[in-house]
């Protein structure tokens, strides 16, 4: 029986405090890193026109609106935007603040979207990374892979401070490659690690590193105070305890030392084998990257508020991210840097150092309150653990490669495979939700790509209905793919939706207006309640990134299209009583197939 490892690493750089529920106004909270990565300027994020988005919402209203809803929506729209209404004043001033500002969103997204957000991270908020499946024969395994993890991610590091990467471009276009700062990077601090255990990784070499995570491992069999279980509760819960935490004793400067660590590295105890009965091993572990599968398993053994958190179980690696500092693309290029880097030195002969660093033991004080706390967080963890569902899963039959051959694009496919989906099992559009990168304005975030169309519903129909001709059905599944790549790529040239109402609705909350009607009327609540939420998060690897659905009753999908094959991560919550997320996932696979059963017509 091998022994088990419990260990949580924080290994160097600052955090965004999710916990500081009031940001100030003035504060510029998206300016983390002085590092500089763009070789070419960017444009601003464009303000789109106000009419055009107007009949853009109403165009996405029609397939969930009848016709009452709808007519009254409309009406509601046309008022709001007229000439001399309400919508088009906010609209007058956004545009001043358009002028005014280098993104005339971001800060205002950061704060509602993440630092403003008061639930749990974990699950709602901060996605898992499933990597390859590997099984470690040996404790030593599991800690030679740690050292060559470590120093994978203190080479990327060094790779973005020296700002000698190239910037990257669709066309002629060039992206944003800020965000690849904004992960890892901080000017200010030499790179070290915690567990809360502190060593400064400045000059060590991944042969000492490994003789030094054997050293923790063997200091961290005694199970140590599940403080990190403090980070998983709600953030105001979080907050209150945080407060209470950094007045007790060296607190303080431990927190500060956690805050400034470059990443957490968590060495995980083998999972119970029953947790493997009911669920794929892609299901259990990515439950594992998102919660730790409960306190009494790994749950204690996180820290949730670092960008960056790898964890080394049994049978695999995993990462957690919080999504505050930036998407997903800089995380899936660290990760498989990570992968390459850690692949490449297995294949060359260990060589044990003599000599090795030994890493400082941090202990956090605790006083009755805080205990309270942890077992009320632990109380928390347990129920959000148990009410996930996840089905994670290889879709083998094609790839992206076999999409593409019948000119047709792969993210739009799997989109309206998912519209298909969805109806099938629920006789209802879903209010969709795709992430759309604005990567080509300067500090820009998302857009959302409103999946559900007239055509895509139609499609969707007419799929489960199984009335029409092959023929019709290739015909209409092409005018919903061909639908969805128009909303996608309107979307990520800054013509989307709903980042303008947005930015309509926090011009009135600053100008202390009340709440217009439009935000207030059926269509704008139920388009914004996305009962499935999905991203396409490409990694190069073997791996996917998985998370929760945004509301009760929906679902969560990510995606990634590789050549030959998909992974998908699947996921709705157990109580609710109208999704299941077994058979999202089996109808999914079946609407692939068959959409491509037409595509080869």
């Amino acid at each position: 029986m091998l022994k088990c490892v419990n260990s949580t690493w924080a290994v160097n750089k600052a955090m965004f405090y999710r916990q500081l529920k009031n940001v100030p106004k003035n504060q510029r909270v998206a300016n983390i890193t002085t590092i500089q990565l763009n070789k070419h300027s960017l444009p601003k994020q464009p303000i789109p026109a106000l009419e055009k988005t107007a009949a853009n919402y109403l165009r996405s209203l029609q397939p969930l609106l009848n016709e009452v809803e709808y007519k009254n929506t409309e009406r509601v729209v046309n008022e709001f935007i007229k000439e001399g209404g309400l919508g088009r004043r906010l609209y007058t001033k956004l545009l001043e603040r358009y002028e005014k500002t280098d993104n005339w969103m971001s800060e205002w997204w950061l704060k509602a979207a993440y630092l403003g957000y008061r639930y749990p991270v974990i699950v709602h908020s901060s996605p898992g990374t499933v990597g390859p499946s590997y099984k470690f024969s040996s404790p030593d395994d599991i800690h030679r892979y740690a050292a060559h993890l470590i120093g994978a991610v203190k080479k990327y590091d060094e790779m973005m401070k020296s700002g000698d990467i190239k910037q990257e471009m669709i066309k002629d276009i060039p992206l944003d490659m800020q965000p690849y700062a904004m992960i890892l990077v901080l000017d200010s601090f030499n790179p070290n690690i915690l567990q809360i255990f502190k060593l400064d990784l400045t000059n060590i070499n991944e042969n000492e590193l490994i003789e030094t995570v054997k050293d923790v491992a063997k200091r961290s069999l005694t199970p140590g105070k599940p403080v990190g279980l403090l980070t998983s509760n709600n953030r105001d819960a979080w907050a209150e305890a945080h407060s209470k935490l950094r007045k007790l004793g060296k607190n303080q400067q431990i927190l500060t030392e956690i805050e400034n660590a470059l990443f957490v590295l968590c060495i995980d105890k083998q999972l119970p084998q029953e947790l493997f009965q009911r669920k794929n091993d892609q299901s259990v572990r990515a439950l594992q990257s998102l919660t730790g599968c409960g306190s009494s398993v790994n749950g204690a053994n996180r820290w949730h508020d670092k960008t960056v958190q790898y964890i080394l179980s049994y049978d695999g690696i995993l990462m957690e991210y919080e999504h505050s500092p930036c998407e997903a693309l800089p995380i899936t290029v660290l990760h498989d840097h990570v992968l390459n880097h850690v692949g490449q030195k297995l294949k060359e002969p260990a060589v044990l150092a003599k000599n090795f660093p030994r890493a400082e033991l941090l202990e956090l004080e605790l006083d009755n309150n805080l205990e309270q706390s942890i077992e009320e967080a632990k109380q928390n963890l347990d129920e959000l653990c148990s009410d996930i569902d996840l089905e994670c899963f290889t879709f083998d039959n094609f790839g992206s490669s076999a999409i593409k051959s019948r000119k047709l694009s792969p993210d739009s496919f799997i989109q309206i495979a998912m519209q298909c989906t969805f109806y099938k099992l629920h006789r209802r559009p879903p209010a969709h939700y795709e992430s759309a990168a604005l990567r080509r304005f300067d500090k820009a975030r998302t857009e959302c790509i409103r999946s559900t169309s007239n055509e895509s519903v139609h499609f969707a129909k007419i799929m489960s209905e199984d009335r029409e001709s092959s023929i019709k059905k290739r015909d209409a599944m092409m005018a919903a793919v061909n639908a969805h790549k128009k909303i996608a790529t309107e979307a990520a040239t800054g013509e989307g939706v709903d980042r303008l109402f947005f930015g309509l609705k926090m011009i009135a909350k600053e100008e202390n207006i009340d709440l217009p009607n439009f935000f207030t009327d059926v269509g704008y609540s139920r388009s914004t309640s996305f009962t499935l939420t999905s991203s396409q998060v490409a990694y190069k690897s073997a791996s996917f990134m998985c998370y929760g659905p945004v509301v009760p009753n929906g679902y969560g999908c990510c995606y990634n299209p590789r050549v030959n094959d998909i992974l998908f991560a699947c996921s709705s919550f157990n109580s609710c009583p109208e999704t299941d997320t077994k058979n999202f996932a089996s109808t999914l696979s079946q609407s692939l197939r068959d959409m491509m059963n037409l595509a080869e017509m």
